[in-house]
C-alpha cells in the first residue's frame, strides 16, 4: 500500500536529523547537500521548515519537464531519467523547480539533477529519526500531498502568526 510523509511544521525543532539521515541513506555519507529533504530556517523564533517533495497528485514538475525526464511511478513518486534531464547535461533548466508550488525541488550538488523524496522504498529514514514527531508516515491516501505544496515563506508566515501573533518572517 502506498504511503505518504505527513508533516507537523509546528513540531519541527530544526535539529536536521531528518536531513542527515536522508543524506546517509542516499549517499552513504554525511553530505547534507545531497539530501532530498532540507530544513530551512525562517522568521523570528526561529522557525524551521522541512522541505521535501510531497508527491502531488497533479505532478506539475512532471508536466513542466520539456524532455520528459521526469515521470511518476505507481506510488506517485517522481523519478528522474538522468539521460533525458537537461541539468545532467549542464543545461541550467529550471522548469520543474519553477512549476513546483511548494518550492521543494533541490538539485544534487554533483550530478546537478533534481532531487525528489522517494520515501526510501516505503520506510522514510527521515521519519524514523524525527524525535520531535514532526515527520510521520501515513497511508491516508485520501489526503493529497499537493495540499502541503505551499512555499516555505508562506508556511513560516502562518506558523509565525500562530506562535507569535504576527505574520512577518524576517
Amino acid at each position: 500500500m502506498p504511503i505518504q510523509l505527513h508533516i507537523r511544521y509546528d513540531l519541527c525543532t530544526g535539529c536536521r536529523a531528518c536531513q542527515i539521515n536522508c543524506a546517509l541513506k542516499r549517499e552513504g555519507q554525511f553530505w547534507l547537500e545531497s539530501a532530498a529533504i532540507k530544513v530551512r530556517q525562517l522568521g523570528p523564533g526561529p522557525i524551521d521548515i522541512p522541505i521535501f517533495c510531497h508527491q502531488c497528485s497533479d505532478h506539475p514538475c512532471v508536466i513542466a519537464c520539456p524532455t520528459k525526464a521526469l515521470s511518476n511511478d505507481d506510488n506517485g513518486i517522481v523519478q528522474v531519467d538522468s539521460e533525458l534531464c537537461y541539468r545532467g547535461k549542464g543545461i541550467n533548466c529550471l522548469r520543474c523547480f519553477k512549476a513546483c508550488k511548494g518550492q521543494t525541488i533541490h538539485f544534487h550538488p554533483k550530478s546537478n539533477l533534481p532531487l525528489f523524496c522517494d520515501l526510501c522504498n516505503g520506510t522514510p529514514e527521515c521519519a524514523k529519526v524525527c524525535a520531535a514527531g514532526a515527520l510521520a508516515v501515513t497511508n491516508n491516501l485520501s489526503f493529497d500531498g499537493k495540499h502541503y505544496a505551499e512555499p516555505p515563506d508562506n508556511i513560516a508566515s502562518e506558523l509565525c502568526l500562530r506562535l507569535y501573533g504576527r505574520r512577518n518572517v524576517i
